[in-house]
């Protein structure tokens, strides 16, 4: 590991920002646990602000005994790991925010570390950002990633729903927030009417993608890659969790395969979410026995995130049957691979996928569906080249620079903003 002082970003920075995301790190493998979009966004934006000269240190807990104690991310970013409720889910963790403020605020004085604004992601993150501001910082951003309000609104069969806590704490983040950044229109709109917040506040700033690693690589040499053969393929990525929808995917393979596709195999990447007490893996493994394409259905498990554009490349098509998705990053990466997507037309997916343009979207939990848009690109292979090469298009649109250019724009607004109010203070 690198020393300390290697790692401490420039103080002649532009602008310094303390970043919170308690549950996860940005280093995390990806699709473990709660590792997802999050992890991506934080870790890309960083790195993307790191190249404008805006220094960040990312503050997240301890979850392994490996874990270091500091771990540089890109020049100008760190991410810092302290001690929070290790083995605890995220309900648990919430009984944790307290004490994670007070280590952040002991840390960055221990450090001699001040910043010009918090920038918080998730709920959990948003609680303890409520309590650092304004000592550790003046200025504060908060992004849920996902709302509990809108993921009740639409729960999968079995899925337990997000409890009133963490409703109540989403709804107190938007009205103490200085900014609110939403990653589309559909979410700005409900942070406005089903919480409250203020629409001044509120900012829409889409996510983007990788397109240096996220790009199409030739279906011979990426399926040699990933060792498949020449049969059609199906591909999922994401958590395992109720709210994805995967058994909707199985059971689609399932019926494709009974009208004449018996070589058709569906590929699961990722690993269980652990939220409850369940394994989605085994409850998936159950669900593909029962239907009979046990055998056509491979875990594959967890996926560096470099590795994924071979995977894509080599499917036939990328299927999202979520409940639930704030934005479709899956979606994003697939068409920048040129792989068309079928998926829910739930916003999060819609705002990235253009339904029979780059891939369908579907508006019904119906496995028969499915089977029968994925059917189309199957028997069409021009059909399904032509969505791929219109959502390579697509995702062209989607930066992290892009993200990041805007979202700086943002902060620099409301900290100049503060920096005006305290010098009308001092002069009053």
């Amino acid at each position: 590991m690198a020393e300390v002082t290697e790692l401490s970003p420039d103080r002649s920075a532009r602008m310094r920002i303390a970043v919170v995301s308690m549950h996860t790190s940005p280093t995390a493998p990806l699709g473990q646990s709660a590792n997802g979009g999050l992890n991506v966004y934080v870790r890309e934006v960083c790195t993307a602000f790191s190249d404008m000269g805006i220094a960040t240190d990312i503050f997240t807990r301890i979850q392994s005994p490996d874990d270091p104690a500091e771990e540089s991310l890109a020049p100008l970013s760190r991410v810092i790991y302290l001690p929070a409720g290790r083995d605890l889910d995220k309900y648990d963790l919430y009984r944790e925010t307290p004490q994670f403020a007070q280590r952040i605020s002991e840390w960055a004085a221990a450090a001699g570390a001040s910043y010009d604004l918090i920038y918080s992601h998730y709920w959990l993150s948003g609680e303890v950002a409520c309590l650092l501001r304004p000592e550790l910082a003046p200025s504060w951003a908060h992004i849920a990633h996902t709302l509990g309000l809108v993921k009740n609104r639409r729960l999968a069969t079995g899925a337990q729903p997000e409890p009133a806590l963490r409703i109540a704490v989403e709804g107190e983040l938007a009205h103490q927030a200085d900014l609110l950044i939403a990653s589309t229109a559909d979410e700005s709109r409900e942070l406005v009417g089903a919480y409250g917040a203020d629409p001044a506040r509120v900012f829409v700033v889409a996510p983007g993608v990788d397109l240096t690693t996220f790009r199409p690589v030739g279906r011979s040499e990426a399926r040699r890659k990933i060792g498949v053969g020449d049969g059609p393929l199906l591909l999922f990525v994401g958590r395992l969790e109720r709210l994805k929808g995967v058994d909707i995917a199985i059971r689609a393979l399932a019926e494709l395969r009974e009208a004449g596709r018996p070589d058709l195999r569906l590929l699961v990447l990722g690993e269980d979410s652990h939220d409850g007490n369940e394994s989605e893996k085994d409850r998936l493994k159950q669900v593909a026995h029962a239907f009979g394409v046990r055998g056509s259905v491979d875990f594959v498990g967890s996926v560096a995130h470099h590795e994924l554009p071979y995977f894509y490349s080599a499917a036939d098509c990328c299927v999202m049957p979520s409940y639930s998705e704030s934005f479709g990053l899956v979606g994003l990466e697939a068409q920048a691979c040129g792989c068309p997507v079928v998926g829910s037309g739930v916003s999060g997916i819609r705002s990235v996928v253009r339904d029979e343009v780059t891939g369908f979207l579907i508006d019904a939990d119906n496995p028969s569906v499915y089977a029968q848009r994925i059917g189309l690109l199957l028997d069409d292979p021009e059909l399904a080249r032509q969505m791929g090469l219109r959502g390579r298009l697509l995702a062209q649109r989607f930066s992290w620079n892009r993200t990041a250019d805007r979202l700086a724009e943002m902060f620099s607004s409301v900290v100049d903003t503060h920096d005006r109010v305290q010098i009308g203070m001092r002069h009053e």
